[in-house]
């Protein structure tokens, strides 16, 4: 070996046995190189490239008011679940609202039937459980069946204070809101009867109402679940304040003079489309 290769060896041998002679076994051996930082390191995990971070929303200045998934699954909210053939046809339905409504930019549409007994309360309330539980949007869902109110019940919250108490007690509307334990869910139930709501309706002090939930959840898809269109004319008067129109039909109970009249009435220009309730699924599908 010549000297030079004999005095690298060395050095070598030298060098492992100072870093013997100096390591603790308590800790792990730091790294013999320090990259210097320009700023501070963070222990955030930086998200990737292209991501979107989607913030939850806050319900500091809401009523929270949450009920058992059992108990939602008893009064057939079955959207609530993640394996369900019914969820799914929810979702399908989510589907083809959005693909109409975001291109289009319609935000506040109104859920009501041909007749009562339709199932337009339990779709609207399934409905909005599955826009919220997509995660690009916040969903608020009003009940404004002031004739025959029943949201609440099924999301089990209380009926009051809501609607009523906003329009006839200038009740502020943070305190008629409730956030029913659904993530990017809020609703506001409809507060109590009223004999006379076609015209609170048609008041200023509702325009007021819609305006302010327009302009306020500017992220928020809201969904009105109102009475039947051969019960009143409360669906024909909020159907010009909407962005569209959304109908519920019963399979085996609707009639096609039912649909006839209906359409007549309301007119087609903000109709998105007819949601048939009730109807069979097939179980021999693997999907």
């Amino acid at each position: 070996m010549s000297e030079l290769k004999r005095a690298l060896q060395k050095a070598k041998e030298e060098n492992k046995l100072s870093w013997a002679a100096t390591e603790d076994t308590s800790a792990p051996a730091a790294p013999p190189f320090v990259t210097p930082l320009s700023r501070p390191m963070s222990h955030k995990k930086e998200p990737p490239p292209n991501s979107v971070e989607v913030l939850a929303p806050s319900y500091r200045q809401t009523r929270c008011i949450e009920a058992s998934s059992e108990e939602l699954v008893d009064r057939k909210l079955f959207s609530i679940l993640e394996k369900s053939p019914i969820a799914d046809q929810y979702k399908v339905l989510r589907t083809k609202i959005l693909n109409i409504a975001r291109p289009n930019g319609y935000r506040t549409i109104e859920v009501t039937s041909f007749k009562e007994g339709d199932g337009k309360t339990l779709t609207a309330v399934n409905l909005a459980i599955t826009l919220a539980k997509e995660p690009r949007q916040n969903v608020l869902l009003v009940d404004m069946d002031l004739r025959r109110p029943n949201a609440h019940e099924l999301l089990g919250v209380p009926a009051t204070p809501g609607l009523k108490d906003y329009i006839l007690d200038q009740v502020p509307l943070d305190e008629i809101m409730i956030h029913p334990g659904i993530e990017r869910l809020t609703f506001i139930p409809a507060g109590g009867r009223l004999d006379n709501s076609s015209e609170l309706i048609g008041s200023h002090r509702f325009a007021n109402l819609l305006r302010e939930l327009r302009e306020r959840y500017q992220d928020r898809y809201i969904l009105f679940d109102t009475p039947a269109l051969c019960s009143c004319s409360d669906p024909l008067v909020l159907s010009s304040y909407v962005d569209a129109v959304l109908l519920v039909a019963r399979a085996g109970y609707t009639t096609t003079e039912d649909i006839a009249a209906g359409m007549a009435n309301l007119g087609n220009q903000k109709v998105l489309g007819v949601v048939l309730n009730d109807s069979q699924i097939s179980k021999g599908s693997a999907y």
